[in-house]
């Protein structure tokens, strides 16, 4: 019985972290997070996981990487520098076909081994992966015993340019690690996550599907069991307690930000200060550089009036 991996595709601050966060909050799914950081910023960094305890004394994920590798685990410096040399998001459209290079070879091999583990030891059927890296996702399909499924995520690019603003003053008043992303070097971002995320759907050979971070918190409940029956999985005896309200377990993500902390009750709605909030230089460059991919995603250039529907399937 092949192992469902649902891939989440997109750039930072579209809603991933929360919709990770449900998703893990019903039986037999485990979310790992942004597993792709699990060697830099877990082993390397020892930054926190989701559970509160820093990464490299969480006895969940000792006992994940003794189970994929025993004692021989891989050096964390080294398997960062195949993500870095092998890995980078401009090698996505080279690592969808059947031939890639021995160090991307390497690479899928490591992460197969890290699904399998995480099932072993979790029991879960579906692996939820919010690395949003599409390189990444590239090698998922090629993987033996994997089904794999590609979420890919979006948010309308200027609520993303205030949500990075807004959270980098936040992280350094609190003197969070965090870096720098400004309008014009967040929506590039976003631009080619996104057409990269698309370009993936013909892989995943029917297991793609778009969702809107605006679409997703109008109907929340509804969004999240869609998500679960597209792969396969009951929804039965869920974390909510109406729709639109949800009490979130503890996890055990790897990075991401720092919502994936919050547990307990949570009411989802829109987050859409950025309409009052956002002054007109932001605004015009997001709107600006974002235009080649604004109207495909149902997002309007002035934004006064709600979004449509996205039209993409």
């Amino acid at each position: 019985m092949s192992l469902k991996v649902m891939y989440i595709a997109g750039w930072g601050r579209s809603g991933t972290t929360i919709v990770d966060n449900i998703l893990n909050s019903y039986d037999g799914v485990f979310s790992t997070g942004e597993l792709f950081y699990l060697w830099s910023r877990g082993l390397i960094e020892e930054r926190k996981c989701g559970c509160g305890q820093v990464f490299t004394r969480c006895e969940l994920w000792a006992t994940v990487l003794d189970a994929a590798f025993g004692a021989h685990r891989p050096d964390p410096e080294r398997v960062s520098r195949l993500q870095r040399e092998a890995i980078r998001v401009r090698h996505t459209p080279g690592l969808t076909g059947p031939d890639t290079t021995p160090e991307a070879e390497e690479y899928r091999q490591l992460t197969h081994r890290l699904y399998h583990a995480i099932a072993e030891v979790t029991g879960a059927r579906l692996i939820v992966d919010s690395s949003k890296v599409p390189s990444a996702a590239a090698l998922l399909p090629g993987m033996p015993g994997i089904e794999p499924y590609l979420l890919h995520m979006i948010r309308d690019p200027r609520a993303v340019t205030h949500s990075w603003m807004r959270a980098n003053q936040a992280d350094r008043m609190k003197s969070a690690v965090t870096h720098q992303e400004a309008p014009a070097a967040s929506t590039m971002h976003w631009l080619v996550r996104n057409a990269l995320a698309e370009r993936l759907a013909g892989a995943y050979e029917g297991r793609y599907r778009l969702l809107r971070y605006e679409d997703f918190v109008a109907a929340p409940r509804e969004t999240i069991e869609g998500l679960l029956a597209f792969a396969g999985m009951d929804t039965a005896g869920g974390p909510f307690t109406d729709d639109t309200t949800v009490r979130l377990d503890a996890n055990h993500t790897i990075a991401g930000n720092p919502g994936r902390f919050r547990t307990g009750e949570v009411a989802l709605r829109a987050d859409d200060r950025w309409r009052d909030e956002q002054s007109a230089g932001p605004r015009l460059t997001a709107t600006a550089l974002a235009l080649p991919l604004l109207h495909r995603y149902g997002y309007r250039t002035r934004t006064s009036r709600p979004n449509r529907p996205a039209r993409l399937s």
